[in-house]
């Protein structure tokens, strides 16, 4: 798959949000790319951690392909990417080094109340955010495990809550916030959380460029946000209200999705086998460039 076949597919899978300037950033700013989705709580960060010698600078996306083009191309230092996002971006050339896990787990299959049981879901219209997420790889568990024909519809993230309750589609995986805000407006339920399909798994990942990567402010930058991630345990009020000011999500919302530890924050490691597998499954699915097989993962990979 060529470059602008990649960003060609991703482009579908926008948000309905405002994206911040890349103008104007402090010169002592290490920017930090990422989209208003709890899976990016750990953003807080630039509102709670000051470096040494930096500040975090958050820079708000609003789709995924812009967000991964802005990192290729060095417009941000890093950014919160889908793990198979970050795996196919590295495999297409991009100097970038996989650090840190954002969260574990995270996410819920949401479907129309009327749905009995996950055997019911067959031939159903289920929505996911990209064919680069953890998500269509989770789904995508679940179908096989329990030989499931699915019909998928790459949808974005904001609109999948009406699309449920209108009855457009039958369900959606995604990240929250948008679960909740699924369920908040009824005639829906959780199916299945995330953790149950594949537990402790790894979803979007902080992905930096290699120089920052190796340096000895980049791993005072990840301490920072593993700061932040302690936060979010010892005290979900003011993570929901940090939450609140970066996301721009509601903070009784965030606090909703906290106090059901939908995700999880007290390991944020990565493991060579967990990227493996991401990677095999975009091959398996004809995703991302032909340079994908060969990607090294130890190239990718820095445990800081």
């Amino acid at each position: 798959m060529n470059r602008r076949k990649f960003i060609g597919i991703l482009s579908a899978f926008s948000f309905i949000a405002t994206t911040n300037s890349l103008a104007q950033v402090p010169k002592i700013g290490i920017k930090i790319g990422y989209l208003p989705v709890t899976d990016h709580l750990m953003m807080i960060a630039k509102e709670s951690f000051v470096g040494s010698s930096f500040t975090i600078v958050g820079v708000k996306f609003s789709s995924w392909a812009d967000i991964a083009e802005a990192l290729r191309a060095g417009a941000v230092d890093g950014a919160f990417l889908l793990a198979p996002l970050g795996l196919a971006l590295k495999s297409m050339g991009a100097d970038i080094k996989v650090v840190l896990s954002a969260h574990k787990n995270g996410s819920a299959v949401i479907v129309n109340e009327k749905i009995a049981d996950i055997n019911a879901l067959d031939g159903k219209k289920v929505a996911i955010p990209s064919r680069f997420s953890s998500h269509y790889f989770l789904l995508d568990k679940l179908a096989k495990k329990h030989k499931l024909k699915l019909n998928l519809i790459d949808m974005a993230p904001p609109e999948m809550p009406s699309a449920l309750k209108t009855g457009v589609i039958d369900g959606f995986i995604v990240a929250e916030p948008f679960g909740q805000l699924g369920l908040n407006l009824g005639g829906a339920k959780v199916l299945a959380y995330s953790r149950e399909i594949l537990p402790n798994h790894i979803c979007c990942t902080l992905n930096l460029n290699s120089s920052l990567a190796l340096s000895s402010v980049g791993k005072e930058l990840v301490n920072g946000f593993k700061q932040a991630s302690k936060l979010i345990i010892e005290d979900e009020s003011l993570a929901s209200v940090l939450a609140n000011k970066v996301l721009g999500q509601k903070t009784s919302v965030i606090k909703q999705v906290l106090e059901q530890n939908i995700a999880t924050y007290d390991d944020l490691s990565l493991s060579k086998e967990s990227l493996e597998e991401l990677k095999n499954f975009l091959i398996e699915k004809n995703l991302g460039s032909k340079n994908l097989t060969n990607l090294d993962i130890d190239e990718y990979l820095v445990a800081l």
